[in-house]
């Protein structure tokens, strides 16, 4: 994919004039591509290194997956509904750049009406930069070498392998919910369930209340913020349905379809 494809007929002039300004702003040198390999490049090492580590793990050891996998899925429900979505001022502007990143441009650039890229330059605003993953990697350092200094060293290196996993599996659903092509997405179980739930989260009206999970909805169930109405199972494995899809009390943000209020603010990096 080369030039971006004429943007479709159903796209508010907001986001087109915010995704023209956007696609200024992205460095001539960058490549979608080699951002992508760079991101599992790095955690497939990680995953590569830390198996290397097991020594015959017993059946007990793998009991941290599941439960990595529930701090996971609540960390991201967290860090998505909470600084994603939230103005949170001080720390050197810290959490402002990600809600800046977030809120302010990857939401304008994806839209309920139109939510697929159009190009491999696009990645840019669909994958973290490579160095969330470090930071995340950094972040399971500690929890593994205590692990490993209290003589359990596999249940250590599978924490780390598991952590690493999920952060991947999180790029990979995220890139499945904004493929243009979605003739695979829509009939593989799991993705096809989250590529619905968060391209509703992508609608204006919504995206401040509802469905912040992106991999398993399992968090947006617990804590009642998916826009379903369905038990766990339900979720999990709603596919493309909107049958039992709430019924939303739309609480209007704003109702000008401006272009001039889609160019991107100068403190949103692009670079």
């Amino acid at each position: 994919m080369n030039d971006p494809a004429p943007q479709p007929s159903t796209m508010p002039k907001r986001q087109a004039a915010f995704r023209e300004d956007f696609r200024g702003r992205i460095a001539r040198f960058y490549s979608g591509p080699l951002h992508v390999l760079m991101i599992f490049g790095i955690g497939i090492a990680v995953i590569w290194y830390s198996a290397q580590q097991l020594n015959h793990p017993r059946w007990y050891a793998w009991l941290i997956v599941p439960v990595v996998f529930l701090v996971a899925n609540l960390f991201e429900w967290w860090i998505h509904r909470f600084v994603m979505h939230r103005p949170i001022k001080g720390f050197n502007n810290f959490f402002m750049a990600i809600y800046t990143r977030h809120t302010l441009a990857h939401h304008q650039f994806f839209t309920d009406h139109e939510p697929t890229v159009d190009s491999n330059r696009d990645f840019r605003i669909v994958f973290f930069p490579p160095y969330a993953l470090v930071t995340f990697i950094l972040m399971a350092i500690p929890p593994t070498w205590i692990l490993i200094s209290v003589g359990l060293p596999n249940i250590g290196w599978i924490l780390m392998m598991t952590s690493v996993f999920l952060y991947l599996n999180y790029e990979f659903f995220h890139y499945s919910c904004h493929v243009k092509d979605d003739r695979l997405a829509r009939r593989i179980p799991f993705i096809n369930t989250i590529r619905r739930h968060h391209i509703a989260h992508h609608d204006v009206h919504i995206m401040m209340e509802k469905n912040f999970n992106l991999t398993y909805p399992f968090a947006d169930w617990l804590f009642g913020t998916s826009d379903l109405n369905r038990g766990i199972l339900g979720h999990l494995f709603n596919g493309n349905s909107t049958s039992h899809v709430k019924q939303k009390q739309r609480k209007i943000i704003g109702a000008t379809d401006d272009p001039q209020a889609g160019v991107a603010r100068t403190e949103t990096s692009t670079s």
